[in-house]
């Protein structure tokens, strides 16, 4: 990220907008053919000899540096990825078991499993944390859509069915999801009124905000 990600990664963040089966990026306005033996050879790989389609079983993963060489990320790339920070050095690993096979699930069974996930009762308009966040976090221009509305009951939802109790940790999913898609853009906001916000976000119990608020500067 020397480059704002929202621009060399623009028609990628498009594609996260589209149903899974419409995927798909023209590459060239060009037609584009392999010629060999004299001949032009249609690539297999490539939809009207020009556009490439994104299979449903495809997804991307990157990394982004964050120091003051770096370009923040934007609004746009948080509305439509999920993000996790590092910010934490983990401990050496200095004895190693038996090597681990490697486990693959097929793309089917996988969305299978994410439809099939039983329902929590999570509603984010009846969500106090969620509503209340919102309240606190409109004086700094920071609120989301419907976009982002059923993302996080998608994702609590499915994070909570991971666990043998999930009504238990509908409040540890909701926490994870709104700090990742909401609270963190409050990176690059001007926070004049800190103190008052972390101890509102201590009321709400949403004690991983809190850390990531700690962390913020009042000197933007």
């Amino acid at each position: 990220n020397l480059s704002r990600i929202e621009y060399y990664f623009s028609d990628f963040l498009s594609l996260m907008e589209n149903e899974e089966d419409k995927r798909e990026i023209r590459l060239t306005n060009a037609t584009l053919f392999n010629t060999y033996d004299g001949e032009k050879h249609s690539y297999k790989a490539l939809k009207d000899n020009h556009t490439i389609v994104i299979p449903k079983n495809i997804w991307f993963i990157g990394t982004a540096n964050r120091d003051e060489s770096t370009f923040e990320i934007s609004d746009k790339v948080y509305d439509r990825g999920y993000t996790m920070n590092f910010d934490k050095r983990a401990p050496a690993i200095t004895e190693f078991d038996e090597e681990m096979a490697p486990q693959f699930v097929e793309y089917s069974l996988l969305r299978k499993m994410f439809d099939n996930a039983s329902p929590v009762g999570f509603s984010i308009d009846k969500c106090p944390q969620i509503l209340e966040c919102e309240k606190l976090l409109r004086p700094y221009n920071i609120s989301f859509g419907n976009r982002i509305a059923k993302q996080i009951e998608t994702f609590v939802n499915i994070y909570c069915n991971c666990f043998h109790e999930p009504q238990k940790h509908i409040d540890e999913a909701v926490e994870t999801i709104l700090l990742s898609k909401v609270v963190h853009k409050l990176e690059y906001k001007n926070v004049t009124n800190k103190a008052e916000l972390i101890h509102a976000f201590k009321k709400l119990n949403l004690f991983k905000c809190v850390e990531f608020i700690e962390t913020l500067s009042e000197d933007f």
